[in-house]
């Protein structure tokens, strides 16, 4: 009689709510992966506090999720942030980031996916999303969850340089 493997699959995920005990590991796949930053990536102290704010301001609306494979190793992170301070505003419209640990359209697709399914069940109508035109993955991935392109942000020279961006919308749908 055969039974079924106790042992997690590798290629198994699972996508769960990030905390504070997990800022290290979100901070080694940023610095792991620099070059999807385009070279923007802030010194490790201020990217650690950045991090922590986002842990530790979640609520019911503006989450951080964490994506690990059978083994528990995280292997990509994706959040909500508010993309405005304005109060009137603040829970209507939502800044989606995405980090992946590996470069996997099917891990891109599955966190995406994740975080729209969390908007539909808030108040949130716009998730936006800005993604550098070169990274393809990315764009491809938010393309086939259902954003829309909206508009090229041009590259900034003067510093901090930033590279050209495309800027992506999701209508939330209830």
């Amino acid at each position: 009689m055969l039974r079924t493997s106790t042992i997690p699959s590798a290629n198994r995920l699972l996508i769960r709510q990030g905390g504070v005990a997990d800022l290290g590991g979100i901070v080694q796949l940023c610095e792991n992966h620099a070059e999807y930053w385009d070279g923007l990536l802030p010194n490790a102290m201020r990217l650690n506090r950045f991090f922590e704010r986002a842990l530790k301001s979640q609520d019911d609306v503006f989450q951080f999720w964490i994506a690990e494979n059978g083994h528990g190793a995280m292997v990509g992170w994706e959040m909500l942030l508010a993309a405005t301070a304005d109060p009137a505003n603040r829970r209507l419209t939502a800044h989606a980031t995405t980090c992946l640990g590996r470069q996997s359209s099917a891990l891109g697709r599955m966190l995406a996916t994740h975080a729209i399914r969390h908007a539909a069940r808030t108040p949130l109508q716009y998730v936006f999303a800005q993604v550098p035109t070169r990274d393809t993955l990315m764009i491809g991935v938010l393309e086939a969850v259902g954003y829309q392109e909206v508009g090229l942000i041009p590259e900034a020279l003067k510093p901090p340089a930033r590279p050209e961006q495309l800027e992506f919308v999701y209508v939330v749908d209830r």
